[in-house]
């Protein structure tokens, strides 16, 4: 249920309305999990979005279960990329660049720019990297960042405030 809700967050909160929600549907009919909203889902076709978008709310409720608010599903897909790069599943710039690019998310929907100084200052730096290859931008060196994002990773997926930006480590 958990990929189907992964799923339906996506459509719903207009992450990626190209996910395929029918097919999504079909794999949760096969894993065992059935309602009637569910059979009529996993029987649309992807582009069927508005019906989707009107049948998902019945499916829902036929599950118990509820949709996250947008700000909490942003949250938790943002510490899920921070706990994969402190796992090592992922290196520090395809973290940063993932934490920074669900962050964004709350600035899209006008909730205003989350996050704390030591990211926005991480955010340049990526900038100064993308642009002019310069890895001393703020931070004096690429492993300065790296440990400033760590500790940064470290404290949302702890639930503490985050650490306070210190220039050229």
């Amino acid at each position: 249920m958990q990929r189907l809700m992964c799923v339906f967050e996506d459509f719903v909160h207009r992450f990626d309305r190209g996910v395929d929600v029918p097919m999504e549907a079909a794999h949760a009919l096969v894993r065992g999990l059935e309602t009637s909203g569910l059979v009529e889902l996993a029987g649309m076709h992807r582009d069927q979005t508005l019906d989707i978008e009107d049948l998902i709310p019945q499916v829902i409720d036929e599950l118990g279960v509820a949709i996250a608010a947008r700000s909490t599903v942003v949250e938790r897909r943002a510490g899920e990329v921070a706990s994969n790069y402190l796992a090592g599943d992922i290196a520090f710039i395809e973290g940063l660049s993932g934490v920074l690019s669900w962050q964004a998310r709350y600035f899209e929907e006008g909730y205003g720019y989350r996050c704390c100084d030591s990211m926005l200052w991480l955010e340049l730096w990526l900038v100064s990297v993308d642009d002019d290859d310069d890895t001393t931008y703020w931070f004096g060196s690429q492993t300065a960042a790296e440990e400033t994002f760590r500790e940064h990773c470290s404290a949302m997926v702890e639930g503490r405030k985050c650490p306070k930006p210190e220039k050229g480590r």
